[in-house]
């Protein structure tokens, strides 16, 4: 039997990138569905109650982006692909583009959602991204700068042994994590898995960060940081 991720490449060449369920047959460990539930619900219960600005880094089809709208927020939405949204008339700015080029004024937002964005910076061939070994380490150090001092991230990103899985996500460990988070500090954390290999479940960092990830799977790290 051919590998999963030579089947996955396979359907990507075929120009498969909204086939992930179907990808997914060809896994021979947990995938990941339901991931999204889990890093959606931690995003929502953790959205600034105040009115503030709001940038949501990687917007896609921008439910987070609206989901911050309807809580009051002021909203810039920023992905590199045109935008997908199926509903107009939000409180929602959308900017098209790399975000590691574009001009925002520093310090101009409240709160930053990265909502499972940070791993594809800089990994070529999945979602547009130039290729940039430490495009993701760029954008964190950017995404720093652009918070006020008493500002947020809501940040859920792939969890568990190091690892470059292009073009479909890196998984942040023990080494890249670290550097990652340099330019801020963890107020609050929460660590996923499929220990079971079934059903998503909370538990330990150590556990999570051991979790050997894969081109169609990986731990969850649930965090809010904020800039040092």
């Amino acid at each position: 039997m051919k590998s999963a991720g030579a089947a996955a490449a396979r359907l990507l060449r075929a120009g498969g990138w909204g086939l992930i369920k179907a990808a997914e047959r060809f896994q021979t460990g947990p995938g990941l569905a339901g991931d999204r539930t889990i890093e959606w619900a931690w995003v929502l219960g953790r959205l600034r109650r105040d009115p503030g600005c709001v940038l949501d880094f990687g917007t896609g089809t921008g439910f987070v982006a609206l989901a911050a709208a309807f809580a009051g927020h002021e909203v810039v939405a920023v992905d590199l692909e045109p935008c997908a949204f199926e509903f107009k008339g939000a409180s929602i700015t959308y900017r098209q583009g790399d975000f590691n080029e574009l001009a925002f004024e520093p310090r101009s937002f409240d709160q930053v959602l990265n909502c499972s964005t940070i791993e594809h910076v800089g990994l070529e061939g999945r979602y547009g991204s130039p290729a940039d070994p430490d495009g993701d380490l760029r954008a964190m150090e950017k995404l720093a700068s652009l918070l006020r001092p008493d500002g947020d991230m809501v940040l859920t990103l792939p969890v568990g042994v190091d690892g470059v899985f292009s073009p479909y996500h890196r998984v942040y460990g023990e080494e890249r994590l670290p550097r990652l988070l340099e330019r801020f500090t963890v107020r609050d954390e929460a660590w996923w898995a499929k220990l079971d290999g079934k059903a998503w479940q909370p538990t330990t960092r150590d556990a999570a960060l051991a979790v050997q990830g894969s081109s169609s799977y990986y731990a969850l790290g649930l965090l809010v940081v904020t800039p040092r």
